[in-house]
């Protein structure tokens, strides 16, 4: 996460350092023809925000980990997995705010290791985005799943019986969040942030 809040701190800087991008926004005399730029900064100011808080609350959690109360750490790993989602839908639209390109997450494993481990923790893929001739398949998150070295939940297949997937949650994030490297998500941010960064410095030459 802190490769994510650094990224996100150079492009805050670069935007509210730069009086150039303020008039970029804000000139009242450039209001219709920027009119689509407004709503951009709205996006891009929230955004920014939404980054920020994800980042900082997962640093934060995962330096004191899940509650040994079962009952208030289940509600804790549903706010983990919840503020991963946030946080790459705010890179995603942060990312289009500035460069008006999309970023095509569904092109990053990491990112859909995250949303998959979601879904299926939920138990969303018993029908939606499985393959007809996949055999039916039902999850089940228990109270007493783990923690951030590993998570466990249960599975029932179709021909398959009951199994019980482990899934190295610090792992996960981490190679999302880009410190493993090579070919992931998190790489995907730094691109995606750098990018975004650079075409902010395009606006005022």
């Amino acid at each position: 996460m802190l490769r994510i809040v650094n990224r996100r701190q150079e492009i805050y800087d670069y935007f509210h350092n730069n009086g150039d991008c303020q008039q970029f926004f804000f000139d009242a005399a450039q209001k219709e023809r920027y009119a689509a730029y407004y709503t951009r900064y709205a996006a891009y100011y929230t955004s920014m925000y939404l980054v920020q808080d994800t980042s900082e609350s997962l640093l934060a959690h995962h330096a004191r980990g899940f509650f040994s109360d079962p009952l208030a750490a289940y509600l804790e790993f549903w706010g983990v997995m919840q503020a991963l989602i946030i946080q790459q839908d705010s890179i995603s639209d942060l990312y289009e705010a500035v460069t008006s390109a999309e970023l095509d997450i569904r092109a990053l494993d990491s990112w859909q290791a995250v949303r998959t481990l979601r879904n299926a923790c939920a138990g969303h893929p018993a029908k939606r985005d499985r393959p007809k001739n996949f055999p039916v398949t039902r999850t089940f998150m228990g109270r007493r799943f783990g923690g951030y070295p590993a998570i466990t939940y249960e599975q029932w297949q179709a021909q398959g019986g009951i199994s019980h997937p482990t899934v190295k949650l610090a792992a996960l994030i981490d190679v999302y969040e880009g410190s493993g490297g090579q070919a992931s998500g998190g790489v995907a941010v730094d691109e995606g942030a750098m990018a975004t960064f650079h075409q902010a410095k395009m606006l005022d030459r």
